[in-house]
């Protein structure tokens, strides 16, 4: 059974990156086990490799995972053991995680201030739609920074987009000296050589044939079968 075993996480992520799974039991019991086991083509760089097992009292888990280096499909299994009196209840639950090379999305900032300035956001859009964003800790007084967004395309069609790169904090601008930073790319399966974007004085930013990579679930790729449970 599973209904009543919820779990909030990605269904997307990146490779070489940690993630975080909740796990919420809606049926009550006097006490909960909850276990987790994940499985994959190549799991180099994942972890954890072995089962981990936690206990609660609330029916609440909390777990971590390393996604692997090798983009694939991740299979996590979550299974539960619910306590009332003698009797043991088990619930399972069971993920299917897309791992992508995510697209960097490299930019310069510079502080014009005289002064140093934190938590300088960044946002990034594509067509007009809001994709995420990054914090630079700090800058300090008239001094450039490059930065570097790993974006996870979804959803996002082959061809010409625009991608627009804006900074709200006051001071700082792009190599432009500008606020706002506006320019199209090709997703999709590019030409025979790499994209290559100046975007003004002096600024680089390359992005290269890891556009090839097409909208998620259009590449076929070997999947592992999901974990299988020791009895």
């Amino acid at each position: 059974a599973s209904g009543s075993v919820h779990v909030e996480g990605p269904v997307v992520a990146a490779t070489e990156t940690n993630i975080t799974y909740r796990v919420y039991v809606d049926e009550y019991f006097e006490k909960y086990k909850c276990t987790m086991l994940i499985a994959g083509e190549n799991l180099t760089g994942a972890k954890p490799l072995n089962e981990v097992i936690k206990s609660s009292d609330n029916g609440k888990f909390e777990f971590e995972i390393t996604t692997p280096k090798v983009p694939q499909t991740l299979y996590i299994s979550f299974r539960v053991l619910g306590y009332r009196g003698d009797k043991i209840t088990i619930l399972e639950r069971e993920l299917s995680v897309e791992i992508v090379n995510p697209l960097p999305i490299k930019v310069k900032i510079r502080n014009t201030n005289d002064y140093d300035v934190s938590n300088i956001l960044i946002n990034f859009y594509v067509d007009g739609e809001y994709i995420g964003n990054i914090t630079v800790d700090k800058l300090k007084a008239n001094n450039t920074e490059s930065v570097v967004y790993k974006w996870i395309p979804q959803n996002i069609e082959e061809g010409k987009h625009t991608l627009k790169i804006v900074v709200a904090s006051e001071g700082i601008v792009f190599d432009n000296g500008k606020t706002t930073y506006s320019y199209q790319f090709y997703y999709g399966k590019p030409p025979s050589y790499d994209f290559v974007y100046y975007l003004g004085w002096g600024t680089l930013i390359v992005i290269s044939t890891i556009f090839s990579m097409m909208v998620l679930g259009r590449r076929s790729r070997k999947t592992a079968p999901p974990p299988k449970w020791k009895k």
